[in-house]
């Protein structure tokens, strides 16, 4: 995921080396990116190191706030939980909270944290349960929202449930949900298919009535599948600078190179219909 502040612009990712926790690139308007830091040196002691995912990155009254998911220590098997950390930059170093922020073992865990912000200007948190880490005792994956208190390091109420499969292309499987409002309506960007791995993978949208959903999907087919230049799209987010989207994700392939998982950018619009992506 990309945040702006200013005219600099900072790219988070998942991990991808087993020293670097949360990875975060610096770059300018020029498209570059600087060497990767880890905004988060210091993993809190309930996470185990090694799987730490889907980071988010939002700013709160001047205070940057961090959430992203990592495995329970001593845990088997494997449950991985929402954690959340503060910093005065958005480099970090990040701090993290002593316990998780969301932790819904009887699901298979939480993962996939993500803010969104009304137009209003509350803010809700979006995730997933992990409950396809063992269908056969969890079910299938949902896609949670709860609101966020005023700093970002808490929640109101309770969670409520916003979004599920229905569809044959997701293969029963949701996950890396972004909720955006723009043009007045508000949309659930998700991904779906037979796992990130596939080409199958794909990107989906659906229309909500709010940040606690629900949310209906806005077809039968992925608002971004696979071609012969990237295969497997998916782990999207939505960002915004200078009144335009764009739509960030990476894919399993790229026939430009072979980096793996290569991130990719394409333009967003937000009219009368479901959301336009322009390569």
């Amino acid at each position: 995921m990309i945040v702006a502040s200013g005219s600099t612009y900072y790219l988070y990712s998942t991990q991808p080396l087993p020293w670097v926790n949360v990875p975060v690139e610096v770059g300018g308007s020029g498209g570059t990116w600087g060497p990767v830091h880890d905004a988060l040196p210091v993993l809190p002691a309930w996470a185990q190191s090694g799987q730490t995912w889907s980071p988010d990155v939002h700013e709160f009254g001047g205070q940057w706030v961090l959430y992203f998911a990592a495995r329970l220590r001593g845990v088997t098997p494997a449950v991985h939980c929402i954690g959340d950390a503060v910093a005065d930059t958005p480099t970090g170093p990040f701090l993290a909270a002593a316990t998780p922020l969301i932790c819904q073992r009887s699901l298979g865990g939480s993962i996939d944290p993500r803010v969104s912000v009304t137009s209003s200007g509350s803010t809700y948190l979006v995730w997933k349960s992990d409950n396809n880490a063992d269908r056969a005792e969890y079910g299938t994956p949902v896609i949670w929202s709860q609101q966020l208190t005023d700093g970002g390091l808490g929640l109101v109420g309770s969670p409520t449930r916003i979004f599920t499969p229905d569809r044959a292309w997701q293969d029963a499987l949701v996950e890396a949900p972004d909720l955006v409002t723009a043009g007045g309506r508000t949309w659930l960007f998700y991904s779906a298919g037979a796992g990130f791995w596939s080409a199958d993978y794909a990107i989906g949208v659906a229309r909500c009535e709010g940040p606690l959903g629900p949310c209906v999907d806005t077809g039968d087919t992925p608002l971004v599948a696979s071609t012969a230049e990237s295969a497997g799209p998916g782990e999207e987010s939505v960002f915004s600078s200078g009144g335009h989207y764009w739509l960030v994700f990476n894919s399993s392939f790229s026939a430009h190179g072979s980096t793996a998982r290569p991130v990719a950018i394409d333009a967003l619009t937000f009219g009368k219909g479901i959301p336009v992506v322009s390569p």
